[in-house]
């Protein structure tokens, strides 16, 4: 599927579920996001600690119900954040398909560990 289709699909789905019910400027959803953000990264974090990356996540048994197959702690983080990011690029009319291409491009340019860092 399309990027950009699938962050169409996910930010009329947030509209739908009230994340997007309130009058905000770019300076305070950009806040929010990135506090969601972190959020998102921290539960990947949080399960990475407690050895659970690979069990199964606490939504299991009503994804089960609901006729999904189960995700794991990692694939759900994992999902959280590229969910909360493609809502978040339709709202401030980032073209994330067209900016990952470019990106990954440059990145080809950039030297080993973009000249050493560490991390």
């Amino acid at each position: 599927m399309d990027i950009n289709l699938l962050a169409e699909m996910v930010h009329k789905l947030a509209w739908e579920k009230g994340w997007h019910d309130q009058k905000e400027d770019e300076n305070f959803f950009i806040e929010r996001t990135c506090n969601n953000l972190h959020d998102e990264i921290s539960e990947l974090h949080e399960a990475w600690r407690n050895n659970s990356l690979h069990s199964f996540c606490d939504k299991a048994e009503l994804m089960r119900s609901c006729g999904i197959k189960p995700l794991t702690y990692l694939e759900e983080e994992l999902a959280d954040i590229i969910i909360r990011t493609l809502d978040s690029c339709i709202k401030l009319g980032v073209d994330i398909s067209s900016a990952i291409e470019r990106k990954h491009k440059f990145n080809t340019f950039r030297p080993i560990r973009h000249g050493g860092k560490k991390s």
